[in-house]
């Protein structure tokens, strides 16, 4: 299972229960250098080489030194005059014959634990005991041994242990002997709660407990009233939404309710209303602003003009005919259409009082009658006056303004594509709804301390920064991948497909509050990320 793995580095401590070597560690690594070694034989050194054993001594024998070569298990041999008897552990030195004798012999020293003891007069016996201790490294065959391919001299420590391909026990390992972190695979179960913690529901999940030592199986939980779990999975139940779980925000303009109360029309009570269940239109709730069309005479408060009944003819109007005339005829009774206009040359001196305006006037007036023949028109800089009848012309700025004349209405917009030959400074907000280019040949600078990407999300989604390549289509790409709330990399990427499968990822470091790397976010529970303890230990997660 994945969990936070501890990173031996030098000045670790390692602790293991027990190492199981498929070779043997070298004596250069503080091993023997060899698998086996012979049962009561006593060791003999060889250098870097494997250590040695001679075999087992039988009765009497000793180590013999041989210059220049191994020591040999020899007994003595006795000489004129001695005997010697050899026993289990025992050596009898006896004097014999007439050729002298030997009127004691005595022994004494110690050499890397053994002592020689004891006096031998007319009788007694001489005693070589202790325990071998003390024997220096250099005096053994091998001083050294390989634990997978690490060489540890003996009497040394190892920071670390490479090439170890199995570590193995022949029984349970009791838990206080493990420390540290587990890098490989497992195999056996976990039981109890001290190794694997207890997992059980939470809310929306069936009752179960799970510690490892069984299998267990997590069920979603339902009320069976409002959501409901059949085989095809979670869903709303038959008539399962009641108004306690509509949120008054769905009743919109003219609805109600909602949050418990049930969903109801809003009505004025004037025009509209609601009568035993029904929506109607309420009696005399129609008011003259409300109608539109025509609308019959006997509707209106008023059905008359000037005493004359709607649809009937007025009363005759008739003109001079020298200053107003009618399209037709002389009179009008409403009957039909006609058209009263001024006569040709039915204006007469008599008729006209005081001052005449422009809008009087007809024909050709010399601009030379008027006070003012000319309008000036100025930028605020440079001024122009322009005579009446003459021309002023409005244009605009190649991509930048346009001005469109249609019946003596001016419309002056910008082009679609618009140009800015200078700086634009923006004082309020700039909103490009369409792709925004920027081509400025070296840097783009941007004051604001954040940029907010994908600024229209209201759930997860994917963003990031993609650097065109050899075209828009593809690019090197550094993006979030909401899939697994991690950053991440990937070539060959296009940005028009708004989502990103990294095929690397940003390792993050989490610098903890405490020693325990569980202390960590669980969103830093990502294969490749890192946990710096207070301890200052180190831990992946793998």
């Amino acid at each position: 299972m994945a969990s936070w793995k501890k990173i031996i580095v030098s000045g670790s401590a390692a602790e293991l229960a027990s190492l199981a070597l498929d070779t043997a560690l070298p004596v250069g690594s503080g091993g023997t250098g060899a698998s086996t070694l012979t049962d009561g034989g006593v060791l003999l050194g060889s250098g870097t080489g494997a250590i040695t054993a001679l075999g087992q001594a039988s009765n009497g024998q000793l180590i013999i030194g041989s210059t220049g070569g191994d020591p040999v298990l020899s007994t003595l041999t006795q000489g004129s005059g001695v005997t010697i008897t050899n026993s289990a552990g025992g050596i009898t030195i006896a004097a014999a014959g007439s050729g002298g004798s030997v009127t004691s012999v005595g022994g004494q020293g110690t050499v890397n634990g053994l002592t020689l003891t004891g006096t031998v007069t007319t009788s007694g016996s001489i005693t070589l005991g202790g325990t071998l201790a003390n024997v220096a490294n250099s005096a053994l065959s091998n001083d050294s041994v390989t634990i997978g391919s690490t060489e540890v001299e003996l009497g040394a420590t190892a920071a670390s242990l490479a090439g170890l391909t199995n570590i193995s026990n022949s029984g349970a390992v009791a838990d206080s002997s493990l420390t540290g972190s587990f890098t490989g695979s497992f195999t056996g179960a976990f039981v109890g709660t001290t190794d694997l913690p207890d997992l059980t529901d939470g809310n929306g999940i069936a009752d179960f407990t799970y510690d490892g030592s069984t299998t267990a199986t997590v069920a979603v939980e339902a009320d069976g009233s409002t959501l409901s779990v059949g085989s095809g999975g979670v869903k709303v139940a038959d008539a399962g939404i009641t108004a306690t779980q509509i949120a008054t925000s769905v009743a919109g303009s003219g609805l109600a309710g909602g949050g418990g109360t049930a969903l109801s029309v809003n009505v004025d009570d004037s025009s509209i209303e609601i009568d035993t269940d029904s929506l109607r239109v309420k009696a005399l709730g129609v008011t003259n602003a409300m109608l539109a069309g025509s609308i019959a005479n006997a509707k209106l408060a008023n059905s008359t003009i000037s005493g004359i009944a709607l649809g009937d003819n007025l009363n005759t109007l008739s003109v001079d005919d020298s200053s107003l005339q009618l399209d037709s005829g002389t009179t009008y009774n409403g009957a039909s259409n006609r058209t009263i206009s001024v006569k040709a040359l039915g204006i007469t001196n008599a008729m006209l009082a005081g001052s005449i305006a422009a809008s009087k006037l007809a024909g050709s007036i010399g601009n030379s009658k008027l006070s003012n023949s000319s309008i000036t028109f100025s930028d605020g800089s440079n001024s122009t006056a322009v005579s009446l009848g003459g021309t002023l012309t409005i244009q605009g700025t190649a991509n930048e303004i346009t001005v469109a004349e249609s019946s003596g209405t001016y419309t002056i917009s910008q082009p679609n594509d618009v140009t800015i030959g200078q700086d634009l400074t923006v004082e309020r907000n700039l909103t490009v709804k369409g792709t925004a280019s920027f081509q400025h040949t070296e840097d783009l600078d941007v004051a604001d301390r954040f940029i907010r990407l994908a600024s229209g999300s209201d759930s997860a989604t994917d963003g990031g920064i993609a650097i065109q390549q050899t075209n828009a289509t593809t690019t090197e790409a550094y993006a979030f991948d909401s899939a697994t709330v991690r950053w991440g990399f990937t070539g060959s990427f296009d940005p028009s497909q708004n989502a990103i499968v990294p095929d690397a990822f940003v390792s993050a470091v989490v610098v903890g509050s405490s020693a325990d790397p569980d202390d960590a976010p669980a969103r830093y529970d990502k294969a490749g990320n890192i946990f710096v303890g207070t301890d200052q230990a180190i831990y992946i997660y793998s």
